[in-house]
């Protein structure tokens, strides 16, 4: 089983409520291939992983964030 799938049906088993937290996988994946390639569009699909990866970087933090927000404040509540 190739990586992306084995990754979808691993969350999807155990974190379903968390499903769009992940990497998008495969949306990155097909940019790395234009990319990597000789494509004349190569310089549009380089800035377009660049924004994408960025952004995927700035959604994992804003998600961490919550996430601590809401452990010290259920922390604080229960002491």
């Amino acid at each position: 089983m190739k990586f992306g799938k084995r990754l979808k049906k691993q969350v999807e088993e155990s974190l379903p409520g968390w499903r769009d937290k992940f990497l998008s996988y495969k949306r990155l994946k097909v940019l790395v291939r234009l990319v990597s390639g000789s494509s004349p569009h190569r310089a549009v699909a380089e800035a377009a992983f660049v924004r994408l990866l960025n952004d995927e970087v700035d959604r994992f933090n804003a998600f961490f964030l919550e996430q601590e927000e809401e452990f010290i404040i259920r922390h604080r509540v229960r002491t």
